[in-house]
């Protein structure tokens, strides 16, 4: 009995974060990948902090 409670208090590690779906090329994940390869970083860490340094420096991604 007491097992069944003691699940239904845990909370989900997960529940307060945002998964948004990135949609990329071949070519466009197949350089960030090798970019995260040899940097030993993971894809959505790389997309994470690219974001956030785009915010951070007030860089437009979408301008040339």
């Amino acid at each position: 009995m007491d097992l069944q409670i003691d699940m239904a208090e845990k909370k989900n590690q997960f529940s307060d974060v945002k998964r948004p779906t990135v949609q990329l090329t071949p070519d466009e994940h197949r350089k960030i990948s090798h970019y995260c390869i040899d940097n030993d970083i993971r894809i959505g860490d790389f997309l994470k902090y690219a974001g956030l340094y785009c915010l951070k420096n007030k860089i437009d991604p979408t301008r040339d």
